[in-house]
Formats: structure tokens, sequence, C-alpha cells
């Protein structure tokens, strides 16, 4: 008989029972396998749940375990990909009907890597589609579903690694993040979501992407996990021009040092404009939290962000050039949200484009010059709580805002500008509304200062009022 508890673990407590030959993988996957299959008809989180595969993954690691080839942390972990990251002879649909029937010839890099790591693929996760949404309610493949409450969104648009890893399904997952798509699942979750530095991780096989901002990034239940999974996708891929070869530090390193003498930037501008108030409560004690434990707190201004609403122009653009092949034969396959977004793309003139890029600079060196004077910044990681799937709007700040299509930004606004900007950001939980739904706490580091935010993350992680809560689907066997 399996073993269910074993879902709930994490990572790092798991990693050393399989070297040890106390857990093996093929028990693991079954256990993640069975809380997969009880899971699915509520929360709809894969596209395409791969028991098969994932069985015989695990019996090959197994059997490599055996022979004494141990291949690290996530030896024998099943995780989930999100279903725009290629996987070889595997259907990646990005969500969309236009590409139901597509299947790769090859993996993405990151999905390679996992592999030599020893990491079992448990399934391609749903989301929006085209990853073009903060809801992950798709037209095509239906809505995903918060375990928090199944009434509401997990976020998007990896909303099916939000969820899986929130409900013990898969002990993380990979998903991509042009404005928020990993950290908004996070926060609406109730995890932890990185987007790391532009170019730290290899964007190749990700498909239908932006040119200008994505990346590929980790959904996991602690900060630690965060790290062991960055510690495997991390790294300079020689057919990706947009990788950076820097060197790849121990990112669990600095795990448990003290936060004494660091600083924390909070923005007096922008992010804590719009909230509501359970979100700001939440957050404000979350940096009460960090004050004591030595973190001193500096206000610190990013007069640019004023003019962040022009970069989306840029992003409009962008997603007309990268859909055009489709729109020219496969019009009819898009949902109308997608469509209309896109296509407005067209209406973009050189003249904008180019006055976006120049917003983008400015605001680049905004963070810069603020990041010189304190260590990090602490920002939320969403105004609001995650609302209902039936939902259409919100009410934030006394105004009206759609939730989808033209002016549902809003529900970015918090974490879209580190995709401009490519600083190092995530969400780690701090809290919960009086209903029960997660809150989380934004943090943006330097470039390349990973290490730094997981030390902040974790040392946070220890006193948060979320540490150790689970949704209560999640144990319900």
């Amino acid at each position: 008989m399996t073993d269910m508890s074993l879902v709930t673990m994490s990572i790092a407590e798991l990693a050393p029972k399989i070297k040890a030959r106390a857990i093996s993988p093929v028990e693991l996957t079954e256990a993640a396998l069975a809380q997969a299959e009880r899971l699915q008809p509520l929360l709809n989180s894969f596209i395409s749940l791969l028991p098969e595969q994932a069985r015989q993954q695990a019996r090959e690691q197994e059997a490599a375990l055996m022979r004494g080839d141990y291949r690290g942390p996530l030896h024998g972990i099943p995780i989930g990909i999100k279903d725009n990251i290629a996987t070889a002879g595997i259907r990646s649909t990005v969500g969309s009907k236009v590409l139901r029937d597509h299947v790769p010839s090859e993996d993405a890099y990151v999905v390679s890597r996992c592999k030599a790591a020893g990491a079992i693929m448990l399934g391609k996760e749903n989301l929006e589609e085209f990853a073009a949404g903060s809801t992950s309610n798709n037209l095509h493949y239906g809505a995903v579903h918060n375990p928090w409450n199944l009434a509401h969104i997990p976020g998007g648009s990896s909303g099916g690694g939000g969820a899986n890893v929130a409900a013990c399904v898969t002990f993380a997952s990979l998903g991509t993040d042009l404005g928020g798509s990993v950290r908004g699942p996070a926060n609406f979750c109730g995890v932890v979501g990185l987007k790391q530095t532009y170019g730290r991780v290899s964007q190749r096989g990700l498909m239908i992407t932006s040119f200008n901002g994505d990346h590929i990034g980790p959904i996991t239940r602690s900060v630690r996990d965060s790290a062991l999974m960055l510690q495997v996708i991390a790294g300079y891929d020689p057919l990706d021009p947009s990788t950076v070869p820097v060197p790849v530090p121990d990112f669990s390193a600095r795990l448990g040092q003290d936060l004494h003498g660091l600083t924390m930037g909070i923005p007096s501008n922008y992010y804590f404009d719009l909230l509501s108030p359970e979100v700001e409560a939440a957050v404000q004690q979350a940096i009460a939290a960090l004050q004591d434990l030595g973190v001193e707190l500096r206000e610190v201004t990013l007069p640019s962000m004023q003019y962040a609403g022009a970069l989306r122009i840029a992003a409009m653009a962008d997603g007309l050039v990268v859909h055009e092949p489709y729109l020219t034969t496969q019009r009819q396959d898009y949902g109308p949200t997608v469509l209309y977004r896109t296509l407005a793309g067209q209406f973009v003139l050189g003249r904008d484009y180019a006055k976006a890029l120049k917003v983008q600079r400015l605001i680049k060196e905004d963070y810069a010059r603020v990041l010189q004077e304190v260590d990090f910044l602490v920002t939320p990681s969403a105004p609001v709580a995650a609302w209902r799937i039936d939902q259409d709007h919100l009410v934030v700040g006394g105004e009206t805002y759609p939730v989808r299509g033209p002016g549902s930004g809003v529900t970015a606004r918090c974490t879209s500008p580190s995709n401009a900007t490519g600083l190092p950001a995530m969400s780690i939980p701090c809290g919960f509304t009086p209903a029960g739904l997660p809150i989380g706490l934004q943090l943006i580091g330097r470039p390349f200062a990973e290490d730094l935010l997981f030390q902040v993350a974790h040392g946070y992680e220890a006193v948060s009022p979320s540490r150790q809560q689970r949704p209560a689907l999640a144990t319900a066997w």
C-alpha cells in the first residue's frame, strides 16, 4: 500500500532518504500519481497526465540508485512541466487549440537538465492559453482551480503548476514568467515562485515566447527546494544567446545565515499605491517581521515607474510577431481574449516601440541606482488575493478593473516590472485573508544575486504565518 504521507514532504526532506534508499523513486512516484489522479477532477491542473511514462522513469531512477548512480537532490522526485515547455515525444499544446496536436522532437534545455538530475515528469500542466493571462481559466482545456478554495483562480499563467505544488501533487513545477506567471500562481496558491535573473536559465524550448523578458522558473513548497531546483536548471547554454556565461554559485550556501546588516528598500511609489486592505496588512506585518530579524528598512523612490504602463506597447508588438505564423493559418482556433490582445499589436508604430524601450531603460536605471543603496526590495506580490473563477472584474481602491482582456494588467502590476528589468524576484507566502486565501510577499534583488534572495526568504519563511500550512484537500485522503 502506498504511504500517502510521502507527498507532503519537501524535496530537501526526501533527498537524503532517497539517497539512503529508505524511500524508493517507484514508491514516491506511485504516491504522487495517486494524489494526481485523486485531485485532477477537482483541480484540472494537468493537460496531459503521464502515469506510464512516470512509472518507467521511476523504475529507471531506482535502478540507477541501486547501482550507486545517485544524481543529486532531484533524483527520483516527481515534478510537473508547464505545457508551454517542449517535451520530446509528448504533446505540448501551450494551452491552445492551435497546437493541440503538436509533439516536439526534443526536450527544452531545462527539461533535459531535470531529467539528467534524476527528476521524474508526472505530466504537462494546464495554463492560460498561450500563457497570456493571470487566471488560468483556459477556454480549451478548462479552468484550473485553486486548492485553497476550488471556486477561486490559482493565478496564471502557470496555474496548473501552482495548484499542483500547493496540493502536494508535484514536489516542484517548472513554470514560465513573462509578467509574473510563476510568481502570480505562487502568490495565489501559497507557495514559493522564483523568476531568476534574465540570462541565468536557458529559454531554449520555451514555446511561443516573447523576445524580451520571458523566463522559465521553479514553483516549490519551500525556499530551500527553490534553491535546489535553480541549482539544476541554471547555467550557460551555448545554443541560447539570452543566457549569460556567469558562474553558478551554491544557491543553498547562505540559507540559515543571519540577516543582521542587510538593508531592504520599501518603494514609496507604485507598488503600494493600489492594494486591498488585507494584502496591505499582511505585507506590512511581513516587513515588520524582517525588521525583527535584523534587516534595516529604508524608503526608496523609483520615479520612472510612473511610466510603467508604456512597457505594454513593446509587449504587444512582440506578441504579434510571435503569433503571426499561426494567425495566418489558424486564426479560428484562438480564444477571443488572446486573439484580440494579439491583433492589437499590429497598430504599434515603430516610434511607439522605441519609446517603450526608452522607458524600459529609464526604469532599469532607477532600479540599478536604488539597489546600490539597499540589498533588496520588498513589495507585495499582487494587489489582491485570488478572486472567484466566475468573476469578471476586481474592485481595488474604489476603482473597477477587468480580470481578462484590455485593462487586466492591474492583476500583474507588482510582478511585471521585474520582467522588464530582468532582476531576480520571488514570491513567498506571508499569510492569509480572513477567507483563508494566501497572500504573497515579493523580494527583488540585484542581478545574479539569487543566493541573497534565498537567504532572506529562508529567514522570513521560518517566522511567516504561512509556515507549514497546506490546503485541507491536500491531505483529505
